[in-house]
């Protein structure tokens, strides 16, 4: 209890931590997982939090049903920013009413259909690149490859015209803002977003297809399993986890197989190894600068520090992929490692339902990319998306 009371008194942190272009381990959290793995910060919104940094412990906090998520979102508790989006979505949920919502897309991303989509997901592949190909050196990859091949995925997969992938990307980075925007400017993006998405639902009212959007609404209409601002919230984390945040992993892992050559050269010399290395790829990138926050319900242990009901936990599963008690050698990026245990994809009930289908986009597209420049080189530096709860790409300029 000593120790406790020392934790509880002792230094707060501004969180997150200063900005860092690239996507290699931040100390800060190699510091926190040594010396104090549940620790005090405050967050832009002024409100206190318990930072997570140790494998074990994020692990604890996202499979225990005592740190809530609806109360991270809901009601007048701690929040990362005032501004509260999405409050009816599957990622604000818990269960039951979590287990509900991931009941109506979950049939649509099971493994074996997910595979049955990798062909399309190669011709997709193939057919960027066949467009890249002839383009002027050096060429941005993020807006010729990395970036439209999610985009087409998840249009397709939901039922959204691929057209309107400007829109959507602007629109995605505004969800993920922490300090990126104003508070106003996140608020309209969503109500943009919002209006969109309702004008979409109602041509697919009119007109079905067979696509997760038809499905959704059939769930709304037909059997009363979604409201309404459950069904558009739907889609918008849909769009946004589907889209953005396989576009920004996929940039973030070209970007470290090229920022040592020799990562990209081997790939394309033993391409057997790509699924095991997009496993390891993810593991080491140290793109989630934060987390989703949760909100204990009870008192509860951690570590060496008591949770008080109603204080808020961020576990931050970057950190837990980097911790030395779970991954030997953690800030090794070694491309056949065999990895086990990662928590890119989060972990519990709020694991990512998509997560199939974001790796058989990685594994096509490096499978692609290596087998069709196997000369592909970064060609200057990359810039950087900041402020958002990830660190990713912006633009990557490359030749070949």
């Amino acid at each position: 209890m000593e120790h406790r009371g020392r934790q509880r008194t002792g230094e707060i942190r501004p969180f997150p931590f200063p900005h860092r272009d690239g996507l290699d381990p931040m100390p800060e959290f190699a510091e926190l997982r040594r010396h104090e793995p549940v620790a005090r910060i405050r967050l832009p919104s002024g409100d206190l939090a318990w930072l997570v940094t140790r494998h074990a412990d994020v692990r604890r906090v996202l499979s225990d049903p005592r740190f809530s998520r609806a109360r991270a979102t809901r009601g007048d508790g701690p929040r990362v920013n005032r501004t509260t989006t999405l409050p009816d979505s599957i990622l604000a949920a818990d269960p039951p009413d979590h287990t509900r919502l991931r009941r109506l897309v979950a049939p649509a991303l099971t493994g074996r259909r997910t595979e049955a989509m990798r062909r399309d997901i190669g011709a997709l592949t193939g057919g960027l690149l066949a467009k890249l190909a002839p383009l002027p050196r050096p060429a941005d990859l993020v807006s010729h490859f990395t970036r439209p091949l999610p985009l087409a995925v998840i249009c397709d997969l939901l039922g959204t015209p691929r057209a309107d992938g400007e829109l959507l990307d602007g629109w995605c980075d505004a969800l993920r803002s922490v300090t990126a925007m104003e508070d106003a400017r996140v608020l309209a993006a969503v109500d943009e977003m919002t209006g969109y998405l309702t004008g979409l639902v109602r041509a697919k009212r009119a007109h079905p297809d067979d696509d997760m959007l038809s499905v959704l609404i059939a769930a709304r209409d037909d059997d009363d399993r979604l409201s309404e601002a459950e069904l558009l919230s739907f889609c918008v984390v849909l769009l946004s986890g589907g889209y953005g945040t396989t576009a920004n992993r996929l940039a973030g892992t070209v970007h470290l197989l090229l920022a040592e050559p020799a990562r990209y050269t081997r790939l394309c010399r033993e391409p057997a190894l790509i699924p095991g290395a997009v496993e390891e790829l993810l593991r080491y990138a140290q793109s989630t600068v934060g987390g989703n926050l949760r909100v204990a319900t009870e008192e509860v242990a951690l570590g060496e520090v008591i949770i008080r009901a109603g204080e808020a936990v961020m576990a931050v599963v970057g950190s837990a992929n980097h911790d030395e008690r779970a991954f030997p050698d953690p800030g090794l990026l070694d491309l056949g490692r065999e990895v086990h245990g990662h928590l890119s994809f989060g972990h519990g009930a709020h694991f990512c339902v998509g997560a199939q289908v974001a790796r058989v986009q990685l594994q096509e597209a490096l499978a692609g990319l290596t087998r069709t420049f196997p000369t592909l080189y970064a060609a200057g530096p990359a810039t950087w998306k900041r402020g958002l709860t990830s660190r990713a790409p912006r633009t990557l300029p490359v030749g070949w």
